[in-house]
């Protein structure tokens, strides 16, 4: 089996495929840091299953997966990123892509998901499935998979949404601007984002996250 991993993130790149290098049907990794590396790899060379992140620079994995479904439909796609709403797995199997699991993933589960998926069926992580079945019910996910905010953090998140700078919120919190850039960056790591825009879409997906 030739797999190609796509990932942003050096270390979690590194550190996934040392974990897919133990599986004995893997015969080729490949890595790619962007949707655009991911499609020069699928013209060059034949490849059975991609490890796709769904953020990353150039193009991300859902742009990509659309685009390599039309060109190549036979290769399997699962998405491997800490991106949990609903909103985004709907799109994630809108477009294609034929699994989907979260980034704590383990071993057993690696594997499961890879057997899966080249088996011809889709496979979602429990968290995953959960998510989307509370979904289509239209009920609220549990709010265990909603990321730990503190009523600050909230406070700066909904100041942001608005467009004000660090420096107008710490004049309207009474806070030093260091403070906010600390909280906002917290914000950012908390949510696994890399800058605002990706925080106010995220928030706009999931508006129970401020509640």
């Amino acid at each position: 089996m030739n797999l190609l991993i796509a990932d942003d993130h050096q270390l979690f790149l590194e550190g996934l495929n040392m974990l897919v290098s133990r599986i004995e049907e893997v015969q080729l990794v490949r890595l790619a840091r962007n949707g655009k590396e991911v499609l020069d790899i699928c013209n060059e060379q034949p490849i059975d299953l991609i490890l796709m992140d769904l953020e990353m620079p150039q193009l991300g994995g859902i742009e990509a997966t659309e685009i390599i479904k039309r060109a190549f439909p036979d290769i399997k796609i699962i998405a491997v990123t800490m991106l949990n709403d609903y909103n985004t797995i709907r799109k994630v199997l809108r477009s294609g892509m034929d699994g989907y699991v979260v980034k704590n993933l383990g071993m057993a589960e690696l594997q499961k998901a890879i057997e899966t998926v080249m088996n011809g069926q889709i496979y979602l992580s429990p968290e995953i499935s959960n998510i989307l079945a509370m979904g289509v019910a239209g009920r609220k996910p549990n709010h265990a998979y909603l990321p730990d905010l503190t009523k600050r953090e909230k406070e700066i998140i909904k100041l942001i949404i608005e467009g004000l700078t660090n420096e107008l919120i710490a004049e309207k919190l009474f806070l030093s601007p260091l403070t906010v850039s600390t909280h906002r960056k917290n914000v950012l790591s908390k949510l696994n984002l890399k800058n605002t825009a990706m925080l106010v879409k995220y928030c706009g997906d999931n508006p129970e996250v401020l509640t």
